[in-house]
């Protein structure tokens, strides 16, 4: 017979989870705390993840803080440090600075607080894509699928990645969601335990988080851990205390059997920071891009997506909002290419105050299937080429640049140009139009004006400071007018001559002049 196949689930546990958010707010928000962050490196390669301890890991393990309540008035979480200088949940501000002069105080950052748990969810989907989003800072993953050994390589990179953004945590591997979360809250920072683990038996009975009426009975019996409730008899657990009672045996013996609550990751992407100081200068904000990018880009890798198109959003200190769309001509996860198009934009932006909030978000595609044929060739590095565009259009002007587009009218040389939009879909529209047959025509832009000798209505001479000779040929004219309600309406006619030297020229006379418009090639 086979072999039973245990299975496994694991937690990853973000311990005073909102205090870390917070602090990660503040760091973000000091342009003197972003400019010392700037000596920090990151590196994740060949999915092994090395990171250098960050400025808001290393700040959080040397001095002690705390979160303040809605009010500002209580502490409702501590770190370590903190914890270790006697300061408790629930006590005032007051008398937690008078336990410790060194307490840093922060306030609920709590719309960070979603975008980083969306971030941990992602994260977590590359490994499993059986998730619940168990509590803040906290997820739970289903591993079946998954080898049952060597799971702490993952794990550790796991953590890696979460660091990367800032964040401490510990993961737990167990038999049930339970015993595996449990584990994650005295792992150092990985730990894989049975349901008979002596570890978890030792826990404390908060650990588990009882009702208030529950907890008081079972401290009034003496009961102080894990191990000392289930030494008790279940079923008397039971008589006494009823179905949480039983429940709470039941987690205690790593026996529960609640299943998981699953959910999917968000699909947006998006890093922000309101700034506590205004920058106006370019290079915290420039800090802040490529930092926000390589977390996007790891979120976005996590969900197995692409950036398509990167929304810059810039708060001024006056109310204005600056808003602009970037698109990727060739979607990719590749920091130094996202980060060349977005930073290109921000030098040519001129502000009417200075910025006080930064917001980035990143719009995923899937990746895109593109096979050419046998003599059609691509662009080599389409986003260093939409960058070189870019440039163009700094120089000489958005409209200056572009592929040639006619307009729907009927005016002549009526043409706008385009950004390129690099569809790589393969296919091809132009296929389906009927061959246009003839004689090309070479427009002059601008046009060229000469003085024109007619006979009878017809043009016989043309004498112009690069075209002058005698008109063998007149075809025309052809009358063509539009707008007329407009300021801007338009009325011309138009010829095609041919010269005594054989050379073919379109004429037109429009607003009292008459111009070359294009030479017949």
């Amino acid at each position: 017979m086979p072999a039973h196949k245990t299975r496994l689930f694991a937690v990853i546990y973000t311990p005073y989870y909102r205090l870390q958010c917070a602090r990660q707010k503040r760091l973000h928000a000091l342009p003197e705390a972003v400019t010392a962050c700037n000596q920090l490196e990151l590196s994740i390669e060949n999915s092994m993840v090395e990171s250098s301890v960050s400025l808001s890991v290393k700040v959080e393990e040397d001095k002690p803080a705390a979160l303040l309540d809605a009010e500002g008035t209580r502490i409702i979480e501590v770190n370590p440090v903190a914890a270790a200088a006697g300061i408790e949940i629930g006590v005032t501000t007051s008398l937690a600075l008078a336990r410790t002069s060194e307490l840093q105080l922060f306030a609920s950052a709590t719309e960070l607080e979603h975008q980083q748990q969306s971030a941990l969810l992602q994260l977590c989907y590359r490994y499993s894509p059986y998730l619940e989003n168990t509590a803040a800072g906290v997820c739970t993953l289903d591993l079946q699928g998954r080898k049952s050994d060597n799971q702490e390589w993952w794990a550790r990179e796991l953590l890696a990645q979460w660091r990367s953004f800032g964040f401490i945590a510990q993961v737990g591997i167990g038999p049930n969601p339970e015993v595996a979360w449990q584990a994650a809250k005295i792992a150092n920072p990985f730990l894989q335990v049975t349901a008979a683990s002596s570890l978890l038996q030792s826990l404390p009975l908060e650990s588990l988080n009882p009702s208030p009426y529950l907890f008081d009975i079972l401290r009034n019996w003496g009961i102080r851990t894990l191990g000392a409730l289930t030494r008790l008899p279940r079923e008397e657990i039971g008589q006494r205390l009823g179905l949480e009672g039983l429940s709470l045996w039941d987690r205690a013996a790593g026996k529960s059997k609640n299943v998981l609550k699953q959910t999917q990751p968000p699909e947006t992407f998006i890093e922000t920071v309101d700034l506590e100081h205004r920058l106006e200068t370019l290079e915290p904000l420039l800090f802040l891009l490529r930092r926000f990018l390589e977390r996007l880009s790891l979120r976005i890798a996590a969900v197995y997506r692409l950036i398509a198109e990167i929304r810059l959003t810039l708060a001024l200190e006056d109310g204005e909002k600056i808003v602009r769309n970037l698109q990727i001509p060739a979607p990719t996860r590749e920091v130094e290419a996202l980060f060349r198009i977005a930073s290109q934009y921000l030098d040519t932006v001129q502000t009417s105050a200075p910025i006080v909030g930064f917001e980035l978000e990143a719009i995923p595609s899937n990746p895109g299937q593109n096979q050419f044929d046998l003599f059609q060739s691509g662009l080599k590095d389409p986003n260093r080429f939409f960058q070189t565009l870019a440039r163009l259009a700094a120089l000489l002007g958005n409209e200056q640049i572009g592929i040639p587009e006619k307009l729907n009218t009927h005016k002549p040389d009526s043409v706008r140009l385009r950004m390129p939009t690099f569809d790589w879909s393969g296919t091809d529209q132009a296929e389906h139009k009927p061959l246009r047959i003839g004689v090309p025509l070479r427009r002059y832009r601008p046009a060229l004006p000469v003085e024109v000798q007619l006979n009878k209505e017809k043009p016989i001479w043309i004498c112009g400071q690069t075209v002058t000779g005698q008109v063998r040929i007149a075809q025309g004219p052809w009358r063509t007018s539009g707008n007329w309600w407009n300021a801007d309406r338009w009325d011309t006619q138009e010829w095609d001559v041919e010269l005594e030297d054989g050379a073919l020229y379109r004429l037109a006379f429009n607003t009292g002049r008459w111009v070359i418009v294009g030479v017949y090639d």
